[in-house]
């Protein structure tokens, strides 16, 4: 692939992972193929990704995407010990790693599913009292 068409795909993608929004001067950054050119994947703009080192790794099923990782801190009560499994189990692709007894979430996922719920919830909250939607 051509250094212009690695120069757009940065812009357009505004030099962040595509997937989990890693960005800065520490993330390396890959022009990532969604349909790989030995499957007849070609270098057109629509094919092409920008994602960080980890991700571009785990599409390639050599690493793990980045995750948010969530665990218990012993000290909820019951109820709240239950609002947060509920939480997790109604994410898709929240998992439990029972060896390390921590709820994991990918990265993109959570900022997609949980930033969306938490802003809708605050304006829910705003309409409620009185504010404008």
């Amino acid at each position: 692939m051509d250094k212009e068409t690695r120069e757009a795909v940065h812009v357009r993608d505004r030099g962040q992972c595509a997937n989990c929004r890693a960005s800065g001067p520490d993330v390396t950054l890959d022009v990532h193929h969604i349909v790989p050119r030995g499957r007849g994947g070609s270098d057109r703009m629509s094919n092409l990704v920008l994602l960080c080192r980890q991700c571009h790794d785990a599409s390639h099923e050599q690493a793990t995407a980045p995750t948010v990782d969530f665990r218990s801190t012993g000290k909820m009560n019951t109820d709240s010990f239950g609002t947060f499994l509920q939480f997790f189990r109604e994410l898709p692709t929240a998992r439990f790693d029972s060896d390390e007894e921590v709820w994991r979430i990918p990265k993109a996922d959570f900022e997609e599913e949980v930033v969306r719920e938490v802003s809708e919830s605050q304006e829910s909250v705003a309409v409620a009292d009185g504010g404008e939607r």
